[in-house]
């Protein structure tokens, strides 16, 4: 199961990803797929907008498994910041939904 985490708190918002989906064999998983395409689009959005001094990454994890950002968006950037994080959280929100034994959102 992946479980996904999402807090926002003073400002800062914290996610992290953990784990294999198990939906399918490794390779072929759809599941798994749909997660790690948002999980990447969510890190490369957030590298690009540190790139513009939009922001700034207070934490960066990446390895197999875990993925975990935590971001601290400049107040001119702020709406900008959190509509990028909104909708990768509502495809989050999505899978688990179309997946709810192998997908777990916080």
């Amino acid at each position: 199961m992946t479980a996904i985490y999402y807090r926002e708190y003073y400002g800062r918002h914290l996610f992290t990803a953990e784990g294999h989906s198990g939906y399918g064999e490794p390779g072929t998983d759809i599941v798994c797929a749909g997660v790690s395409a948002l999980v990447f689009t969510l890190l490369n959005t957030v590298l690009d907008e540190e790139a513009h001094d939009r922001l700034r990454l207070l934490r960066s994890i990446v390895r197999d498994g875990y993925v975990c950002l935590e971001i601290e968006p400049f107040d001119f950037a702020k709406e900008r910041t959190e509509g990028i994080i909104e909708a990768c959280l509502t495809g989050f929100l999505m899978l688990a939904e179309q997946y709810p034994e192998y997908i777990k959102f916080e």
